[in-house]
């Protein structure tokens, strides 16, 4: 028996040859989309994996990617866990730099490469001894026996990515087999798939999971490189024509999508799910994109890398009040969960809840301390109710008067003249830095309505806030100058 996660996807590549599962966007307008059947992908995985054990790569090595996105990309990892080797994926918009530093302190042992590599790519991978293995188009065509993946442990590393880096450098976050496992099946429970489902999936967790259950993903025409120069017409002239069913996708993505929509009063009726996560959501944001997906069911899904999911909320009628933090719904039933408390979020009539770092365990969680448990750097409460409300992150988290930074920043995103909002915690209070149009009188008295006076210091206007390159979603308090 095999504990090699690639096992769902093959199965049921086997199981759907002539179905379309993978949905390529041209990236130019007027241009068709490219299909790609279960035989499609079985004979370029089959020729990657064909290509890499010829070069001896061993199962348990790591393999870096360093290949644009792409459904080659796509393929080569596939490829290189069905060998039982570990593909890493490095930090989105790495340096140069950035790559020297985390191959010297990696145990990669290969790097898959397509196209001409530069010299100093050539001269690093020599002076590290790391073997570079190109991927061109004779590689792809060859007619390789597609055969089963090989067993590993489960506990092996099945996946390496990165952190997006909102609360200092990108760390590496490894996934076993046994996690990537868990955490598809939990997808699968609280979102059953349909005959028929078509996907329109922005992370890559989720192409994964979609292709485990052999249900089609159409991939977005987006400029993967830089999420910052999608093209919103684009993005809606997809959903149009593939008839999508479901989305999901990050803050970022949909405010662009929703500002569009709005813009040129669409509604996209046939949609019947969106799906929400990647960093905090603004309730204002979950609610407008109910009135531009009207048949949808709109959900706000918290986790991370390591615990995905945490907890999912289904965005009903009643609107969560934005000054009790971030509303993320119940923690999912097969998950531990602990607050280690530094103290008290005070509410509006009375109500204190016991805040602090939002810790969890369970099958599909990969621990970072001791007895299981997970620290996900995010800091909350539970309410009466045992929802869980987001309050303020890692490295920010210190309380005012029962008030953290994530419940100013959530009040000040529903202010009108406000693009972004950061407040930073000092030794008395929260300097608030503010991108938009918006007066500092006006600002003043729309948090004197929810907060103690003395809580809110300076105000500061900046023509961008910093985010991170991953997301373009959660802000770098530490880059804030």
């Amino acid at each position: 028996m095999t504990h090699n996660f690639f096992q769902n996807i093959h199965e049921a590549l086997n199981r759907l040859p002539e179905e379309e599962l993978i949905v390529w966007p041209s990236g130019e307008a007027g241009t068709a989309a490219v299909s790609f059947t279960g035989n499609d992908l079985q004979k370029q995985i089959a020729a990657t994996r064909h290509t890499i054990e010829n070069e001896q790569v061993q199962k348990g090595q790591q393999v870096m990617l360093a290949i644009p996105v792409s459904i080659s990309l796509i393929c080569s990892l596939l490829a290189v866990m069905a060998a039982g080797a570990v593909p890493v994926l490095p930090p989105a918009k790495a340096s140069k730099f950035m790559l020297l530093k985390l191959l010297y302190h990696s145990n990669v042992q290969a790097i898959l490469t397509i196209g001409k590599r530069s010299l100093t790519f050539r001269l690093l991978a020599r002076v590290l001894n790391i073997k570079l293995i190109s991927l061109n188009q004779a590689a792809n065509s060859i007619t390789a026996t597609w055969l089963p993946p090989t067993p590993v442990s489960p506990e092996q590393p099945a996946l390496i990515s990165h952190s997006s880096g909102s609360t200092g450098k990108p760390k590496a976050i490894y996934r076993s087999h046994r996690i990537l496992q868990a955490q598809h099946q939990v997808l699968t429970q609280i979102f059953p798939p349909w005959p028929g489902l078509r996907d329109f999936p922005l992370f890559p967790n989720i192409l994964l999971h979609n292709l485990s259950l052999g249900t089609t993903s159409i991939l977005p025409d987006l400029p993967w490189a830089d999420l910052t120069q999608l093209n919103p017409a684009r993005i809606v002239e997809q959903i149009k024509k593939q008839q999508i069913d479901t989305i999901t996708g990050n803050l970022y993505y949909f405010r662009k999508l929703l500002q569009y929509l709005q813009q040129h009063n669409i509604v996209l009726s046939q949609v019947k799910a969106v799906g929400l996560g990647g960093s905090p959501i603004t309730e204002r944001l979950a609610h407008d994109l109910k009135t531009v997906f009207p048949l949808a069911t709109v959900y706000i899904i918290y986790g991370s890398s390591e615990a995905e999911p945490i907890a999912v909320r289904e965005v009903g009628a009643v609107r969560e009040d934005p000054q009790k933090g971030y509303a993320v719904g119940a923690v999912h039933a097969s998950l531990e969960c602990k607050i280690e408390s530094i103290g008290e979020i005070v509410l509006p009539g009375g109500g204190a809840f016991s805040v602090g770092e939002i810790q969890v365990r369970g099958a599909h969680v990969v621990a970072s301390g001791k007895d299981g448990w997970l620290s996900t750097g995010d800091f909350g409460y539970l309410d009466r109710n045992k929802n869980l409300y987001l309050t303020g992150r890692k490295g920010n988290e210190q309380l005012h008067q029962g008030v953290q930074h994530y419940q100013l920043e959530h009040v000040l995103q529903h202010q009108p003249g406000i693009l972004q909002a950061a407040a930073i915690a000092t030794a008395t209070g929260f300097d608030i830095y503010l991108e938009g149009t918006a007066k500092e009188a006006d600002i003043r008295e729309a948090l004197r309505q929810y907060f103690p006076v003395p809580v809110i210091k300076g105000i500061y206007f900046r023509e961008h806030l910093p985010v991170d390159s991953r997301h373009h979603s959660k802000i770098l308090y530490a880059k804030i100058t």
